[in-house]
C-alpha cells in the first residue's frame, strides 16, 4: 500500500497547532510542533526513536501521546447507486480520557451521516457510518489503519 497522509488539526492545553498525519496501512505517523511520533494505533503514538520531543511540550502517558485532541479530513470513495462518488470522512478522535473517543462524519452530497457516539475503534465507528446510510450507498474501503483508536 501506497503511504496516505492528510493534514489536520492537533489541540492540547498548549493551544491548537497544523499536524500531518500519514499511513502506510500498517503504522499511523504523525507531526505536529516539528516533532513525530509512530504507532500501531492512535492510542500508542510514541515519539520517534532518536527524537525525543521537548520536555513539556507533549502530555505523554506510559510514553504515548495523551491529553490531546486529533481532527483531520480524509477523502473516502463511496457507491452510490453502483456509481464510483467522492465523499469527505471527517474525523475526531480525544485522546484526554482513558479510553480514546472517535467520532467520525461522512459528508456526501450535502449530506452529513455521522458514527452518533463516541466509538473505540476505527473500524466499529466506520461500521456505525455504514449502518446509516441509505440503501444504495455504501463506503468503498478497507480500514488499513489497525487498532485504529
Amino acid at each position: 500500500m501506497t503511504d496516505e497522509s492528510w493534514a489536520g488539526w492537533y489541540r492540547d492545553n498548549k493551544g491548537s497547532d497544523a499536524a500531518v498525519l500519514t499511513t502506510d496501512g500498517q503504522r499511523i505517523r504523525l507531526r505536529i510542533r516539528g516533532a513525530d511520533f509512530e504507532g500501531e494505533s492512535f492510542d500508542g503514538l510514541r515519539p520517534v526513536a532518536g527524537a525525543p520531543p521537548e520536555d513539556g511540550l507533549f502530555g505523554l502517558r506510559d510514553g504515548a501521546l495523551t491529553d490531546c485532541v486529533l481532527e483531520w479530513d480524509r477523502p473516502l470513495p463511496v457507491l452510490v447507486a453502483g456509481t464510483p462518488r467522492h465523499a469527505t470522512l471527517t474525523c475526531l478522535l480525544s485522546l484526554r480520557r482513558a479510553d480514546p473517543d472517535l467520532h467520525l462524519a461522512l459528508h456526501l452530497d450535502g449530506a452529513v451521516y455521522e458514527s452518533a457516539r463516541a466509538e473505540r475503534d476505527f473500524a466499529a465507528a466506520l461500521a456505525a457510518v455504514q449502518r446509516i446510510l441509505p440503501d444504495d450507498v455504501s463506503l468503498q474501503t478497507c480500514v488499513a489503519w489497525p487498532g485504529a483508536a
